[in-house]
């Protein structure tokens, strides 16, 4: 309904409804003290003019032109100016006309014209109005701003993860064409089976991969796809152990979050320096609590460094800002470096998706 009212759908049958809602509460109010309400309404309507006016100004003028542009002062000064000359004019209707009008007996005329308190009442009487519309418009502003900023901020983080999975297309696909190219040197018969597993994870990435979220059942295989592929390589040269506990295998998860971390282990953790190159994948998910750990040998060309997170480890870099941004508060990544080894510990709660990722595409 709100939206409807900022995209000015039906905006002049809530203007309508208000002054109405104005009217009627007056006339209640001031008609009940001599049972006079037709009467009260009459006035009402005679001055409601003076109080229109300066209510759409101040909307539609001095707030676009000063408030929200922050120039307060010059918002505050005009607005006096324009509620003091309204509130004369309301006055002086009130004292030539309406004190003739009704219950003349009275001789409320004989007042002067400009009496203070007069003229103080007045005041309070034009600016009611101009002040509950006021207060309205702030609040559908701000509720127009905040949405807007919502808008923004999620198009831009929706932009920056289609950027981020952008990188790991081409980031695999050149290790894993290494890969290939090595078999190709030294004329292995297993090349036709890396190029067939190398299609079909392209295929993977280029169509299934276009949802924000993909079944955890569907992510292992295709980690296994990607295990496969590197096995044909190293053949009898590395140890690779997989395992996998999954009570839940259709729960979600973001496309290829696991993906840079296998990949490190094989790009870190295989040498022809180490008589035992070794690898070790488990994935655990119980109750929506997801624990994932990839652990290989370390080869003797990284030591000295501290860990992989280097500015050339874009794999690495790229999946801790995704979960970040998908997992702000409910996910934990470790990378220890051990004197033979480095470990990667990643604990994810799925239990809940982020709202303004469930539905739609980041493509």
């Amino acid at each position: 309904m709100l939206e409807r009212i900022i995209d000015g759908k039906y905006r002049l049958g809530y203007h309508l409804i208000f002054w109405v809602v104005y009217v009627a509460l007056y006339t209640v109010m001031w008609g009940g003290y001599d049972d006079n309400y037709w009467e009260e309404c009459q006035q009402i309507l005679f001055l409601l003019p003076t109080q229109i006016v300066p209510t759409y100004i101040t909307l539609y003028y001095l707030m676009p032109r000063f408030l929200y542009r922050k120039k307060t002062g010059l918002f505050i000064l005009w607005s006096l100016v324009l509620t003091v000359v309204m509130a004369l004019i309301y006055r002086y209707l009130n004292w030539a006309f309406l004190y003739h009008w009704f219950n003349p007996e009275n001789e409320y005329w004989k007042t002067p014209v400009w009496y203070l308190p007069k003229v103080m009442h007045s005041l309070i009487q034009v600016y009611y109005p101009i002040f509950v519309a006021m207060a309205i418009k702030l609040q559908l502003f701000y509720y127009a701003k905040d949405k807007r900023n919502k808008e923004l901020e999620k198009e831009k983080v929706a932009t920056e993860l289609k950027f981020l999975k952008s990188q790991i297309h081409p980031h695999f696909l050149f290790n894993t064409l290494n890969s290939i190219y090595s078999l190709s040197l030294s004329k292995s018969d297993k090349t036709p089976k890396a190029v067939l597993g190398l299609s079909k994870f392209m295929d993977y990435m280029l169509y299934e991969c276009n949802d924000r979220f993909i079944s955890i059942g569907r992510e292992w295989e295709q980690l296994m796809n990607l295990v496969e592929l590197e096995r044909l390589r190293y053949s009898d040269s590395l140890t690779i152990n997989t395992n996998k506990t999954i009570d839940r295998p259709d729960a979600l998860i973001p496309a290829l979050l696991l993906l840079p971390f296998v990949e490190n282990a094989f790009k870190h953790g295989v040498d022809s320096e180490l008589d035992d190159s070794w690898i070790h994948i488990n994935l655990s998910l119980q109750q929506y609590q997801l624990n994932f750990l990839v652990e290989n040998s370390r080869t003797p060309k990284l030591e000295g460094k501290k860990d992989l997170d280097t500015d050339k480890n874009i794999g690495l870099k790229n999946v801790k800002r995704r979960l970040q941004l998908f997992y702000p508060d409910r996910h934990n990544l470790r990378i220890l470096e051990e004197a033979e080894s480095f470990l990667v510990k990643l604990e994810i709660d799925l239990g809940k998706l982020p709202e303004t990722w469930i539905d739609g595409k980041t493509n």
